[in-house]
């Protein structure tokens, strides 16, 4: 009784595919490459991690490749329910039906649409649009005999997969049967994803950005080394129900399954954990507990990315991964299967246990072993050491690929003298210059909030209570080798007497377009510890007291660094003008949802008259466009004979021309 006799229908059609996922249609599915149904109906198959999936040998695949399919209709549409005598329709599914033709003397859409009939005292037939048929996929009539392309599903939605003719969407499988309505409210799960901090160093943080679900599909394995992780990827295991964290940590998955054994997702970046739920009760909130929602303390619980540990003479990071929560027994030699792998500048030491420590050398003289690790952390040497030029090209063509690096203070070695990196900041790398007196021995640094995750790591600064004022940073030990940046290159932390920067991010490779970015840069111009660690072993070099408001600092960013990539600043939709899409008439839309007036054309010439969409003229009659030939699915566009069509709305997140597609919805990260 959970579902409807509707829900059967969507079973049904679900056994005619291959293996797919469920939700409402704005949730992510899976990626990768999966398997469908051989024939018959086709599905999308299940699908890995990072691609999409492969779809059956026939059926759909044909319907969703907009051409008549020769096996039977789908059955969501037929020319009966209609009302069709005539013309070609789609099936709902993605397929043609042929309802037939007019008698001599009638058209079609003349007795109405999909109708034959003689020419109306009306007008001739008005073809309707994809909006107005409420479709975004798949063929459909345009109601006078003619077929509008709606445009294509992504894998894994099959085009009227959920049952909503000429609407993308998948049948309902596994987990999403489990989701029943309530007569007030609904099912929820909250809770607050933390680090997974010991006690014994203070609370553990809550965690910003973090994607908590419910899968319901397999969850793939992360794929070893560096790879191309961005935020607007497809998340492994088709998502059922998902949220975000904010600053706060915290999440609510709205009409989540309900019964035994419910699994649970927790990421961020390739921090991942996986929980199963006992019970989850239907038509209130579970609450779940902070240690459940933590992330892994070590492999034996979860992902954790894998690191490279350069260590430096007076800068002991790997003692903040240790308290931020990743176990002694992750810290090793690289030839151990450790997640944190030292690497000696002349810094201490791995566990002797783990092996001998090699030189960074070793790291960075071969792309190889760079490739194997998702963050390298450049720990400060103590004195400015200058790095080798192919070693240097090395780390630029490893972040390039989708690794990420986290330098603090002398490491600028390998950014102010190195292209393209130089280029993203104003250097002023002085090393008898760039140590500040600063009263007390702290400098007072400002959080820059004019960007969102600026905003938010001053909000979660003040949650975990790292801020020294509102919106301000104490900062000891401070540097100033870096004045300011270049856009897009991101300031977070800043100084302006004197004029410093003391955080600041880019994403790489430097200089593409934000959606061929894959790598990340983080430079931090100040310490996490100041004592000399030349001679230490792990973990003789580290203390047990909590973490301090500066070591939150870099927590923060640690976490930010090892994230799926999206620009700091998320580009803008750029309105388009009636020049710029060589229009002279008629009202047009801007590519970002807004109107436009081309103007009017003078008599006898009419827009789009001359045969040319948008210009004025009089030699032939206008045949108007469709949004499908506009490749536009949202807001207003001109039809080119002087009106406008409506393409539809966007889902949110998704905005008309937030991916940089005027007239497609989208989104950046």
């Amino acid at each position: 009784m959970m579902r409807s006799m509707f829900r059967v229908a969507l079973v049904v059609l679900a056994l005619a595919g291959g293996e797919s996922g469920c939700g409402p249609n704005n949730q992510p599915g899976t990626g990768g490459t999966g398997t469908g149904g051989a024939s018959g109906a086709g599905g999308t198959g299940r699908a890995g991690s990072g691609g999409v999936g492969q779809g059956g040998a026939s059926g759909n695949a044909m319907r969703d490749a907009g051409v008549p399919s020769p096996d039977a209709p789908c059955g969501l549409r037929t020319c009966a329910s209609e009302n069709a005598s005539c013309g070609r329709i789609g099936d709902g599914c993605g397929g043609l039906i042929d309802c037939g033709s007019c008698p001599a003397g009638e058209i079609c859409g003349g007795g109405g649409p999909s109708k034959c009939g003689s020419m109306p005292d009306a007008g001739p037939c008005v073809p309707r649009t994809c909006a107005s048929a409420a479709a975004n996929c798949g063929p459909v009539g345009d109601g006078c005999g003619n077929v509008l392309d709606c445009g294509r599903c992504t894998a894994p939605d099959t085009c009227g997969g959920n049952g909503m003719p000429s609407q993308c969407g998948r049948p309902c499988v596994g987990l999403c049967q489990q989701q029943v309505p309530c007569m007030t409210g609904t099912t929820t799960i909250s809770g607050t994803v933390v680090a997974p901090t010991p006690m014994q160093y203070g609370p553990p943080d809550p965690l910003y950005g973090a994607l908590v679900y419910v899968p319901n599909a397999p969850v793939e394995p992360f794929s070893a080394g560096i790879s191309c992780d961005r935020c607007d990827a497809q998340a492994s295991g088709a998502p059922l129900v998902s949220a975000t964290t904010g600053p706060d940590g915290k999440f609510r998955l709205e009409n989540a399954p309900v019964g035994a054994n419910i699994p649970l997702v927790i990421q961020l970046g390739r921090w991942r954990r996986q929980v199963t739920l006992p019970m989850v009760t239907m038509c209130q909130d579970n609450p779940k507990p902070a240690e459940l929602t933590r992330l892994p303390r070590k492999k034996s619980e979860g992902d954790i990315p894998q690191f490279a540990m350069v260590t430096g003479s007076v800068d002991a990071l790997q003692c903040l991964l240790r308290k931020v929560g990743i176990d002694d027994s992750e810290f090793t030699a690289p030839t151990a299967a450790g997640r944190v792998h030292f690497y000696r500048a002349n810094g201490s030491k791995a566990p002797a246990a783990s092996g001998a420590t090699p030189a960074d050398t070793v790291l960075y003289n071969d792309p190889a072993e760079l490739a194997k690790h998702d963050v390298v952390i450049l720990a400060c040497e103590g004195s400015e050491i200058a790095k080798p030029a192919a070693g240097r090209q090395n780390l630029v063509d490893y972040t390039s690929r989708g690794g990420r690096v986290f330098a603090t203070h002398y490491s600028y070695s390998w950014l102010y003298q190195t292209m393209p990196f130089q280029s993203t900041g104003m250097w002023d790398a002085d090393p008898m210059l760039n140590h500040l007196p600063t009263t007390g021995g702290a400098l007072t640094c400002s959080v820059d909030t004019s960007f969102p995750k600026g905003m938010a790591f001053e909000a979660w600064l003040r949650i975990v209570g790292a801020e020294s004022a509102p919106g301000q940073v104490a900062i000891n030990v401070p540097r100033n080798d870096i004045d300011g940046v270049v856009a897009p290159a991101q300031r977070w932390l800043y100084s302006t007497m004197p004029q410093t920067v003391q955080h600041y991010t880019f994403n790489t490779p430097v200089g593409v377009m934000p959606d061929q970015q894959c790598g990340r840069v983080l430079f931090s111009d100040f310490h996490v510890t100041g004592g000399a660690t030349s001679t230490s072993t792990f973990p003789a070099e580290c203390t047990a007291a909590p973490l301090t408001p500066q070591e939150k600092v870099l927590e923060f960013m640690l976490f930010d660094v090892s994230s799926c990539i999206r620009p700091d600043v998320p580009p803008a939709c750029m309105p388009r003008t009636c020049a710029q899409q060589m229009l002279e008439c008629g009202g047009a839309g801007d590519g970002c949802g807004g109107l436009l007036d081309c103007g009017m054309c003078t008599p006898p010439d009419t827009c789009g008259g001359g045969g040319t969409p948008g210009r004025c003229g009089h030699t032939t009659s206008c045949m108007p466009r469709t949004c499908a030939q506009a490749n536009a699915n949202c807001g207003p566009v001109a039809d080119g004979c002087g009106n406008v069509l409506d393409c539809g709305l966007c889902t949110p997140p998704d905005t008309c021309g937030g991916g940089g597609v005027p007239s497609r919805c989208g989104h950046i990260g």
